[in-house]
């Protein structure tokens, strides 16, 4: 088997996998992916780890990295945690730190014996923790007289928003503390390369960390799996709706009911409960498209977050009076691709976008998409296959913008001219092109190495 490998890579993940016990935020999902995809391709062999509470694995290739709280995140909320890492003091920060190392080390030994070969690749999740814990991996290497490991980062917008909070300097729930850490310790100075998603996220990282090699910074687009994310002609929007039942929040006066159907559009919204996807942009929107005359307008909203979220969005749309708006929770991959298929549009106004894999995935399904005139989405919407609204600084301004570009789209009916458009867009992004590009900016690295 060894002989077969050319190329052994292992992966550090910094959010759980999706699973039956527990749904999983955007970057657990892509790594999850990125995992699959690599051993899919010929002569390279992944590993992985990714922490979790819940979950439990009988596999050979991942291990999970076992918790006693909720996994820490850096800012905004995910479907699976509210507990951040600056609530953590400096001893529970340093033991999460040494066990994590000690956890990866173990794990990296293993493989490595069986291989009877060192890794060639090490691939550390998000700009935060892991790559100083595969650094000190690393560092732990040098000291033993083993092989250093090339180590590159692949960023995730979360962790560059939580250092930029701490830069801005005027969010008491942000003190500058890991930051000023992560320069001292130089923690990019042991990484060889970085692979972003987009170039407003190369702009960023490199805005934080200025003193790293532009050169080395890869701008690798977010991919699908056109296995899953694909138009479906054979599904039915009715069979579809009748699958789902609502799901008030713990405590609501509501109660879970069937989703009706014999509607004239959807909109759809998939995401995590948190201010800056502004839910509650979209939930004004839809005081306006629910009296659009003679048709009759659904809202999906798929996803999220911590149980006061849940309670301030579905009382929001209770207080506005609106009688076609459906709370259905987090879904799995393949019922996301249905409520795709069977959407009119999809409609995702989050204030900044790193990428926007969630419109890359409605396109993919056919489905025309609305977002924010901001990051990523910049990147592969234009009207041929949706719209951008201008991210007006003024909320109220940004809410009617954002319903009278929705009305536009029900009324005008976009899918019916805009699925071949936005098809072929989605087409070019695909998680194996993305894998491809990542291991093409790595050779071009090696010479650094």
């Amino acid at each position: 088997m060894a002989d077969a490998i050319q190329r052994l890579i292992f992966q550090l993940g910094t959010n759980n996998w999706q699973s039956s016990q527990e749904f999983a935020p955007g970057s657990g999902i892509l790594h999850e992916q990125h995992h699959d995809t690599y051993n899919t391709m010929p002569g390279v062999a992944c590993y992985s780890v990714f922490p979790s509470r819940v979950q439990q694995l009988d596999r050979d290739d991942v291990r999970v990295f076992e918790l006693e709280h909720d996994i820490p995140i850096c800012e905004s909320v995910s479907p699976v945690s509210s507990y951040r890492w600056h609530s953590m003091s400096e001893e529970e920060f340093e033991a999460y730190r040494t066990r994590l190392r000690d956890f990866v080390t173990t794990y990296i030994d293993e493989v490595e014996e069986i291989h009877g070969k060192p890794f060639d690749l090490f691939i550390a999740h998000h700009s935060f923790l892991n790559p100083m814990v595969m650094g000190d991996v690393n560092r732990a290497r040098i000291a033993q007289g083993r092989s250093v490991v090339p180590l590159v980062t692949f960023v995730h917008g979360t962790a560059l928003l939580m250092f930029d909070n701490e830069i801005a300097g005027d969010d008491p729930e942000y003190p500058q503390r890991f930051y000023p850490r992560w320069i001292k310790e130089g923690v990019f100075d042991a990484v060889n390369g970085v692979f972003v998603i987009s170039n407003s996220q190369k702009e960023r990282f490199l805005s934080i960390f200025k003193d790293f090699d532009p050169q080395k910074v890869f701008v690798t687009p977010n991919g699908i799996n056109p296995g899953i994310f694909r138009v479906d002609d054979t599904l039915e929007r009715n069979e579809v709706l009748a699958r789902f039942t609502t799901k008030p929040y713990e405590g609501s006066i509501e109660k879970s009911a069937k989703i009706p159907t014999g509607f004239d559009r959807v909109v759809l919204f998939v995401g995590k409960f948190a201010d800056i996807k502004r839910i509650d942009c979209l939930l004004h929107a839809a005081v306006d498209y629910e009296k659009i005359p003679e048709l009759r307008v659904a809202t999906l909203i798929a996803g999220s977050g911590p149980i006061e979220e849940q309670k301030r969005y579905q009382d929001m749309a209770l207080k506005l009076g609106l009688t076609n708006v459906f709370f259905i929770g987090p879904q799995p991959q393949t019922v996301l691709a249905d409520l795709y298929n069977i959407a009119d549009i999809g409609v995702f106004p989050t204030k900044f976008e790193a990428f926007g894999l969630v419109l890359l995935e409605c396109l993919a399904c056919g489905t025309p998409a609305i977002g924010t005139a901001a990051g990523g989405p910049l990147e592969f919407i234009d009207q041929t296959v949706g719209e951008l609204v201008p991210d007006f600084e003024n909320k109220e301004e940004f809410q009617e913008a954002l319903g009278k570009t929705i009305v536009r789209a029900l009324v005008e009916n976009w899918k019916q001219d805009k699925t071949e458009a936005a098809v072929a867009v989605a087409s070019q992004y695909t998680l194996i092109k993305q894998c491809e590009q990542i291991l093409k900016g790595v050779d071009m690295l090696s010479h650094r190495f």
